[in-house]
């Protein structure tokens, strides 16, 4: 995978006008993208760290009947 490019307020702007026929003005477009570009940069981070032999931190064991001792 490539590196990516920062998401900016003109890109929030053109895929909402574009392609979901939302037009955004400058201020929700700029909110947007300080709201989508932290969470990304996290996603990139969990991309990056080597998860291949650790298991989910929380397992589900289903219970049968209403008791939990079950």
């Amino acid at each position: 995978m490539g590196k990516r490019k920062p998401v900016t307020a003109r890109t929030i702007a053109a895929v909402a006008s574009e392609i979901a026929g939302h037009p955004l003005d400058d201020e929700r477009a700029a909110a947007y993208a300080m709201a989508y570009e932290p969470i990304l940069r996290a996603m990139e981070a969990l991309r990056a760290m080597s998860l291949k032999n650790v298991e989910p931190a929380v397992l589900f064991r289903p219970v049968t009947g209403g008791n939990s001792d079950d």
